[in-house]
């Protein structure tokens, strides 16, 4: 590893480490390096003073903050999409009305609609029927 790479931010492990370290400062000295850094396992602080030779030991993976977005965008939308229904669900009592897509009628429709019999022709004389044999001839 190089004197360049090593920056706050990246996690250094290796023989001067008893677990991977994530670096919060690199101090330059005259023939050496401190580095401090926070244990990734323990949340112990570290702040070795390591020769050039022991740095060059050391091995770097990139910080966790630096992230590439390569990923599948639908696939994010997915787990988006099902993340925000499962918490609307649990805060929202209301939820199926919130996501129905049902579109009111207009009103002339609706105001039609509501003032029509509910019983259809056959229930009717159904109904009838049923009440002419109830009452005695």
């Amino acid at each position: 590893m190089q004197l360049e790479d090593l920056k706050p931010g990246v996690i250094v492990s290796g023989p001067a480490f008893p677990e991977p370290v994530q670096l919060a400062g690199v101090t330059l000295l005259a023939r050496s390096v401190r580095l401090m850094g926070k244990g990734l396992r323990t949340n112990q602080f570290h702040d070795p003073i390591l020769s050039f030779d022991q740095v060059r030991e050391l091995t770097a993976s990139p910080a966790e903050h630096e992230q590439d977005f390569d990923g599948d965008p639908l696939r994010f939308r997915l787990g988006i999409e099902a993340m925000r229904l499962g918490l609307a669900h649990e805060y929202d009592s209301y939820l199926a009305l919130s996501i129905a897509r049902v579109d009111p009628l207009p009103p002339p429709t609706g105001s039609r609609l509501l003032s029509l019999p509910t019983l259809n022709g056959a229930e009717r004389r159904l109904g009838a029927h049923v009440q002419r044999r109830a009452r005695p001839a």
